[in-house]
């Protein structure tokens, strides 16, 4: 699917997905990925790792919910001020994905 389509497959949302490096590898290298059938975060996690497996798991707990250390925007607000892994997606959102990184 073409990234300028604007649709996901039978008129669902499109919504793209930008993720760090640190779950790239989970996505052969890809730093955007689409995603076409998600009504919310938790779906657009299932789908991603439907696709990418793994990445579920790097994403969301046991209990399905965003996991702290992670931190996901959607159209550059916080979700954590938003429904968290229960906020609504449309058509044409963004979401970053940006998993904490720490050293020292």
């Amino acid at each position: 699917m073409s990234i300028n389509s604007g649709r996901g497959t039978e008129n669902r949302p499109l919504i793209r997905v930008h993720l760090t490096g640190q779950l790239r590898d989970l996505t052969h290298g890809a730093a955007q990925v689409e995603v076409d059938s998600a009504e919310d975060l938790r779906g657009m996690v299932a789908e991603l790792d439907s696709k990418y497996p793994g990445i579920g798991q790097r994403i969301l707990d046991d209990q399905e919910k965003i996991r702290p250390h992670v931190n996901v925007f959607v159209n550059s607000e916080n979700s954590r001020e938003l429904q968290r892994e229960k906020t609504k997606l449309k058509d044409k959102d963004i979401v970053h994905i940006l998993p904490a990184v720490s050293g020292g």
